[in-house]
């Protein structure tokens, strides 16, 4: 991978202003691009090839950032930042496509990253989760997936949703709070968690998902990282298999699963680590996000050697697993990089450590915290929230609908 999405402006005002003065259509279209903006991170890149893009960046008022040797020839390889509007970066990619120094394989990738930013300008051809429970359309909506932990020992509500009774009462309730999905799990992944037998985690989930299944009209996923525990759950009525492992508890017994049932995967980030050991020895990120999108490219990649379809895949970049303080507060302030693999991209936050050491560890404080994060990933366009919350997040996010409506007057 050589480049990923840095951040995306598009000034929803200034474009209904263009409406507003009578601007017709046509123009609409024309100079709604010229109002959007598009920066991009380039990885590992040749000088020689860089002092070429500079020049046919510069050549149409776009421009690149270089270190500053690139120019020299003091260094051999560098990083390097892209910006300009859509139509600019659409006419550097025509330019390099012949080019040598690797600039044709970088041109695939722009138009890739292009493309992406296009459905997220214009939300055309959205991507969309089919699911016994209705499709799952990413166009813009943020959805609530609401946690149902049917564990003695998650982190935040360990033990209060444990028995069958109680565990079907909270998913009724939660679907009635206005979540779009119902995400169950039965072991948990907080730090330092002790793994829970196979057996004993689908006789926790399997007769709550069943149940609930027949009770709720919302889809269900199953936060798991075992096969054999995905695919009894997926047999009694769930329709997501949520990953927190992201593929590297057993990859080849996962792929198998999803392979044959078809069932949505969210993929999770997770540095080839366990909830075990997540937290010990934890190593520097150089830079995060490509690291995160590296990891995503592989396992994608080997779903679809597997026959997987890609198209079914959301990506979560893992809060709080095999992450430090700093580094999830690093993400979450870049977390628009995720959309470079033009995936959907799911997010959780809530009641994680890294909040309450903002906000001190008591109730409010943590609740004003998860709803501000959370309503901070669906003013960045992150496609799904997963939260304990969800009375409050969808309150929260109603209100955000009246300040940043998803119509698209250019559609």
């Amino acid at each position: 991978m050589q480049a990923y999405l840095i951040d995306i402006f598009d000034s929803h005002i200034a474009s209904q202003e263009l409406s507003n003065v009578g601007v017709s259509g046509t123009g609409r279209i024309i100079m709604g691009d010229k109002l959007k903006y598009i920066i991009i991170k380039l990885k590992n890149m040749g000088s020689t090839a860089l002092n070429i893009l500079k020049q046919e960046a510069l050549s149409i008022g776009a421009e690149l950032a270089n270190h500053k040797d690139v120019i020299t020839g003091k260094i051999a390889v560098s990083d390097s930042i892209l910006f300009g509007t859509p139509v600019q970066l659409r006419i550097i990619v025509k330019k390099i496509k012949s080019q040598q120094f690797g600039l044709d394989d970088l041109s695939a990738e722009l138009e890739n990253i292009l493309e992406v930013c296009d459905k997220s300008f214009k939300k055309n051809n959205p991507r969309t989760l089919k699911t016994g429970k209705g499709h799952i359309i990413f166009n813009g909506k943020t959805y609530v997936a609401g946690i149902l932990n049917v564990t003695p020992d998650s982190f935040s509500d360990g033990g209060k949703y444990s028995d069958y009774s109680s565990a079907v009462k909270r998913g009724i309730e939660i679907e009635k709070e206005g979540a779009d999905i119902l995400d169950i799990g039965g072991e948990s992944t907080r730090p330092r968690a002790s793994k829970v037998e196979e057996q004993t985690e689908i006789e926790r989930i399997c007769p709550v998902i069943e149940k609930l299944s027949k009770t709720v009209n919302i889809p269900i996923s199953v936060d798991t990282r075992k096969p054999a525990v995905a695919k009894e759950a997926l047999k009694a009525g769930a329709d997501i298999v949520n990953d927190s492992s992201g593929l590297s508890y057993d990859a080849g017994g996962m792929s198998k699963v999803l392979t044959d049932s078809g069932a949505p995967y969210i993929m999770m980030h997770s540095r080839e680590k366990s909830p075990e050991n997540m937290q010990e020895d934890l190593e520097p990120y150089g830079d995060i996000f490509h690291e995160i999108l590296s990891y995503f490219a592989m396992k994608i990649n080997y779903l679809k050697s597997k026959g997987y379809d890609e198209g079914n895949i959301v990506l979560d970049p893992g809060f709080g697993f095999a992450k430090s303080p700093e580094d999830n507060y690093r993400l979450l302030s870049g977390i628009i990089s995720l959309k470079s693999v033009g995936l959907p991209v799911m997010a959780g936050v809530s009641r994680k450590s890294f909040i309450k050491n903002i906000t001190g560890n008591n109730k409010s404080g943590v609740l004003s915290g998860s709803i501000s994060i959370a309503s901070y990933l669906r003013m960045r366009g992150v496609d799904m929230v997963r939260v304990h919350d969800v009375k409050q997040t969808v309150s929260a996010f109603a209100a955000l609908e009246k300040i940043t409506p998803q119509d698209d007057i250019f559609k």
